[in-house]
């Protein structure tokens, strides 16, 4: 089952109109605040059904000390962030 949490969001906007996220936080089931720095984006994806429209980024990123990829999405309606889990 995928769940999704929202995420405060630093990114930049390219002058494509593209965005490329560069790092986020977000508050952890232990109610702890995790900051994530993204290194690299992978891929991206545009996501597009009857009432969603968003962008999914596949990142390299670290978090601490660690290395990880993560999945983050822009629904662009809201003009929200989220991280895909």
């Amino acid at each position: 089952m995928e769940y999704s949490t929202q995420v405060d969001m630093i990114s930049v906007c390219n002058a494509d109109g593209s965005f490329q996220p560069l790092r986020f936080r977000f508050e952890d089931r232990d109610q702890q605040i995790r900051r994530v720095q993204v290194l690299e984006v992978l891929a991206c994806r545009e996501i597009k059904y009857v009432t969603v429209e968003a962008y999914e980024y596949t990142c390299r990123a670290r978090t601490e000390d660690r290395e990880t990829l993560v999945r983050v999405r822009y629904a662009v309606r809201s003009h929200r962030w989220s991280l895909c889990q």
